[in-house]
């Protein structure tokens, strides 16, 4: 579970950006999990170029940093993120978050680095109201508590990769866990933007290996009216050494069920058999899902039925947790103000903040429509046309 993120001079923040999914004592119980405050999805509403995204930018790296940057980077290579304006000033990411099997115990990760150099890497576990350093990374070498052991021969570190990462590569035992949590975080956002996922071997491929997930994204196409039956993987001729699976979408017609394949089906139909896999795979696992532009191509009565399985806690029982970018202002009154940060940007600098952090002045009732507060200007967050 991820409690806050956030990050400094990168992308277009100068200053800190602080993401929180923590809430406090006087909200609502219905808005966080159960058994914790914390929220189980948070919601980025701004003006296009307001740096949501570069938020969604932030968690991606510092999650893709820790479990693959060793497999990623060879030796020499820049580390991927982009400073503010690309000023050679350090950056400084951190991650508070716990591991799948125990949510009372709390990490918080911090690095400090450039585009060249990791100059700073810190892990602290927090029990009991204390704060414990877990192992620390000053350039390139590593100093761990007894718990976190590592072998006397353990290799230098190099310069453009994470602790973690490396643990990983080499099986440090101690380090299993954060595997299990990191590669449990899915994104749709990379260092170029957001990745727009077509029909490929690789979703097709596993629901052909796993039927029993395809019938679920099934039975969610039949909920939102695709018109869709079923859908059947059929694996093709094998060419050029490479084996290949393809979707076919069948339809009830007058003459029966008749088969399309995904290039014929609209692109609502696409959107949403590419996004359903992920999504369901994570609740069902625990795990953290990051979406840019999640409304895209979707009926804004769809999104609702998708979040629910978040929202609920009796669907959501392994807490995994969902941040996404939005223009459907429909959602405010979904999500409400403490589920929901507005982004702003002021000469090319961006900052944002959560509804419910706003002034007292700013009365925001939960029995009153958000969206047409939001639409009338007062919070901020809507584009100046």
């Amino acid at each position: 579970m991820i409690y806050s993120f956030g990050g400094r001079n990168c992308w277009s923040f100068k200053e800190w950006v602080d993401i929180d999914f923590s809430l406090n004592k006087s909200v609502p119980v219905e808005y966080g999990f159960d058994d914790i405050s914390v929220a189980p999805a948070l919601c980025f509403e701004g003006a296009n170029a307001s740096g949501k995204s570069c938020a969604l930018r932030v968690i991606s790296f510092i999650a893709n940093f820790c479990l693959n940057s060793f497999q990623d980077e060879k030796p020499n290579d820049r580390i991927f993120y982009d400073t503010f304006f690309s000023n050679k000033d350090k950056s400084e990411f951190y991650l508070v978050f716990s591991l799948l099997d125990n949510i009372n115990e709390r990490y918080k990760y911090q690095v400090v680095l450039d585009n060249n150099q990791v100059y700073s890497e810190k892990l602290y576990l927090k029990e009991n109201g204390r704060a414990q350093l877990v192992f620390s990374r000053i350039v390139n070498t590593i100093k761990t508590n007894k718990f976190f052991k590592i072998p006397k021969d353990f290799p230098e570190l190099r310069n453009n990769v994470s602790f973690f990462s490396t643990f990983f590569q080499y099986n440090i035992s101690a380090a299993m866990p954060f595997w299990n949590f990191f590669s449990n975080i899915f994104s749709n956002v990379g260092y170029i933007g957001t990745n727009k996922y077509k029909e490929s071997d690789l979703f097709a491929k596993y629901y052909y290996e796993n039927p029993e997930k395809l019938q679920k994204v099934v039975k969610y196409l039949k909920i939102f009216d695709t018109g869709i039956d079923s859908i059947v993987i059929k694996k093709m001729p094998i060419i050029d050494e490479k084996e290949s699976f393809v979707s076919f979408f069948m339809h009830q017609t007058e003459n029966g069920l008749k088969p399309l394949t995904v290039f014929s089906q609209s692109m609502g139909t696409k959107v949403l058999y590419n996004k359903l896999l992920p999504l369901l795979f994570s609740v069902e696992n625990g795990g953290f899902i990051i979406y840019d532009e999640l409304d895209c191509h979707l009926h804004p009565a769809i999104l609702p039925i998708i979040l629910d399985n978040f929202l609920n806690p009796y669907k959501n029982e392994k807490h995994s947790q969902i941040v996404f970018t939005s223009h459907n202002t429909a959602l405010l009154d979904e999500m409400k103000k403490y589920r929901t940060y507005l982004f702003n940007k002021e000469m090319g600098e961006s900052f944002c903040y959560r509804i419910d952090e706003l002034p007292e002045n700013i009365k925001i009732r939960n029995d009153r429509s958000l969206e047409q507060t939001y639409k009338s200007g007062i919070l901020g967050g809507v584009p100046n046309v």
